[in-house]
This record gives structure tokens, C-alpha cells and sequence, in this order.
């Protein structure tokens, strides 16, 4: 398998909706879900190479070794950094923004010769990988703008007169000539012929609402590649070296028992991992629990949309999971298992961008 990085930007105006409407008014997220850019794909695939579309399996909701293809969330760049979920289990200094140290209610940061002494708080959003190991907070602003439309009546094609009560509409959107961080994993066969169809599928396809209102196009550039063993191999050396490690979920997780989603880290974690055992060709331990057998842990909830059509599921089914930025403690780790996990994601769906996770020093 290859790991594929690189720079989509919008060309135009982007709308990725929520799943939620106040009024008429449309809100947009902030990032780009990784099972938005795979339905982008597999359309564009499904309509003009078939081939690739089957080879690749991305249609694959169930057996994640059947799949091809991991497309992980696209999130926006920090000047020319990428980001991740910020972890909801750190505090930052509400003044100088400056990491907080582990349990204190006062900053102890030193700004021209005094202590800061502001109260801290928890940080949603996206910030950078640096941001953690610096202390010092970089967080993701986006330009978004609001836009009003007006619909287009199917008879005659055109406004809806003055005597017609059908109201114009609004619509959050992100700007053109935004900057995401793209990810994915792909076969070694296929990484070419993927890279092209990105390109083309986002001009011609295009992805999120509205498109035929002229949004939703994006550009691919920055491609590199890094075959996914030097990648756990590399990322297994640095994870050897760090202490209080933490688990942090870089998007929705879906771990569920039977047909039910949970939402916190409970249960035999244990095998949800072992797919990714299998996937990576690995073999080793991840525990989370400590000696009196208690799972230590921050939770956010989330909620999964555009759900499988198979096996009865709609489309618009809301899936309650572990929300962007959860903690989670880990104990008695092998590191080239942990590495895996951070290629392949954990839990349902991980094709899709969801059970995204990364590993990071720190306490909870």
C-alpha cells in the first residue's frame, strides 16, 4: 500500500453540509469528510473507468481488507502546515495561548519578566502537529462567506414571481483558494491512475452542495507518495520515544457492539485493532486499561452521516459515535502497532475517514 499526500484547494466556492437547517439558512463544516471525497471518486469512477472503480472495491462498506482505497478527511492548512483535531483533553491559555501544564488553573507562561495567570480552556477545531509539541497554539481561522440565492421553479425555469411565497435561501460556504491537507491510502498499482482521477474529478465532479450552482470545485497538487511500511516504520521509531501517550481521534470513530454505536472507548477495544493488525501485517499489543481495570479517558460526541445504502441503512441515517479530539490513555503498547492504526483508522468505515486517530504525548 501507498500513502498519497498532497494540497486540494477550492477553486470555488465549497459547501460540505452539516446534515442540519436553520431556516433558510445552510451552515457548512469547516473540513472536508473523508467519505465526501470518496463518493466524489467512486461517481467519477463508476461513470468513466469501471475498471478502476472495481478493482479498487471502493463501493466496500462492510470488510475493510476488501478495499483498495482509505480516504481520510481532508482538514484546512495552517499557512503550510496540516492539521489535526485539537485534543479536548488540553488547555490552553486564554491570553497568550500558550499549552497549559497538566492540572493547573493559572498559566505559568512568563511574558516580559511576570507570570501570565490567565485561566485556561479546551480548544475545538483544527490545529497543528506543532501546536502539541511547542505549546504554542496554531489554530485553523477559515474565510467563509454567506450567499443568497434564489430558487429556480421547475415550470419555466426561471424565479419564482412576486405573488409566490417560495423564499430565497442562504448559504455558508467556504472561499475559494483554500488550502486542505489530502490523505490517503491506496494500492501500489493504482496510485497513479488515482491521482489522475482526482484531478479530474474535481473539476468535473466536483464535491459538497450546490454544485450546480457552480460550487464544489477543487484542485490537486503537492502529490507525494511514501509506501506505507517505511511509513509505520518511521512512525513506530518516534512513538517509541514518547511518554503519557494519548490516543486522539482525528474524526468520528464508529465502535459498535452488535447494532449498537457506543459512544466512549469501553468494552474489548482490543478487537477493533485487529483488522488493522491484519491490514498492516503486524502483530502485537494495545491495552487501555490500567491496573484497576479503569479506562481513562475525554469523550466528545459526534454523529456519522451519508450511511451506507446496504443492508436496509438510508442515506440519511445519523449514527451517534465518539466525536473529533477524543482521549483516550494507552498502556502496554507495541509502537508498530500504533502506527498502523494512525494509517488505517479504527472501527466501521475506516475507507471513509472515519476512525481517523493519531498519537501524541500528554495527560488526562
Amino acid at each position: 500500500m501507498i500513502e498519497i499526500t498532497g494540497t486540494m484547494s477550492t477553486a470555488s466556492s465549497l459547501h460540505i453540509g452539516t446534515g442540519k437547517k436553520t431556516g433558510t439558512f445552510s451552515k457548512t463544516l469547516e473540513y472536508v469528510p473523508g467519505r465526501t471525497i470518496r463518493g466524489m471518486v467512486g461517481y467519477y469512477l463508476y461513470k468513466n473507468n469501471k475498471e478502476l472503480f472495481d478493482r479498487l472495491k471502493i463501493n466496500e462498506d462492510t470488510d475493510m481488507r476488501n478495499t483498495g482505497v482509505f480516504f481520510k478527511d481532508a482538514y484546512p492548512m495552517y499557512k503550510d502546515k496540516v492539521t489535526v483535531a485539537s485534543p479536548v483533553a488540553l488547555r490552553w491559555c486564554k491570553k497568550c495561548h500558550n499549552l497549559m501544564e497538566y492540572e493547573t488553573t493559572e498559566c505559568q507562561q512568563v511574558i516580559n519578566g511576570k507570570p501570565c495567570l490567565h485561566e485556561g480552556k479546551k480548544e475545538t477545531g483544527f490545529i497543528t502537529r506543532d501546536s502539541i509539541g511547542t505549546g504554542i497554539l496554531e489554530k485553523v481561522s477559515l474565510n467563509t462567506h454567506i450567499e443568497t440565492k434564489c430558487p429556480i421553479m421547475r415550470s419555466g425555469h426561471t424565479s419564482p414571481g412576486a405573488d409566490n411565497n417560495i423564499s430565497p435561501y442562504h448559504i455558508e460556504s467556504i472561499s475559494s483558494g483554500t488550502n486542505f491537507g489530502f490523505r490517503c491510502i491506496v494500492d501500489d498499482e493504482s496510485a497513479e491512475e488515482l491521482k489522475s482521477t482526482l484531478c479530474e474529478a474535481g473539476i468535473f465532479s466536483g464535491l459538497g452542495g450546490y454544485r450546480s450552482r457552480g460550487y464544489g470545485l477543487v484542485t490537486f497538487q503537492n502529490f507525494k507518495e511514501k509506501p506505507v511500511a517505511e511509513l509505520i516504520e518511521e512512525r513506530a521509531r518516534n512513538l517509541s520515544g514518547i511518554d503519557n501517550l494519548l490516543m486522539v481521534t482525528n474524526s468520528p470513530m464508529i465502535l459498535k457492539d452488535g447494532e449498537k454505536s457506543i459512544v466512549g472507548f469501553v468494552g474489548k477495544f482490543e478487537d477493533y485493532v485487529s483488522i488493522v493488525k491484519e491490514l498492516s501485517g503486524h502483530k502485537g499489543i494495545f491495552k487501555i486499561r490500567n491496573d484497576n481495570d479503569k479506562i481513562t479517558q475525554r469523550i466528545t460526541e459526534g454523529i456519522a452521516r451519508g450511511w451506507s445504502i446496504k443492508e436496509g441503512n438510508k442515506v440519511s441515517e445519523i449514527i451517534p459515535c465518539i466525536g473529533h479530539g477524543s482521549c483516550l490513555k494507552v498502556h502496554g503498547y507495541d509502537p508498530k502497532v500504533l502506527a498502523a492504526m494512525e494509517v488505517y483508522g479504527v472501527g466501521e468505515m475506516t475507507n471513509s475517514g472515519y476512525g481517523d486517530v493519531y498519537f501524541s504525548g500528554g495527560k488526562i
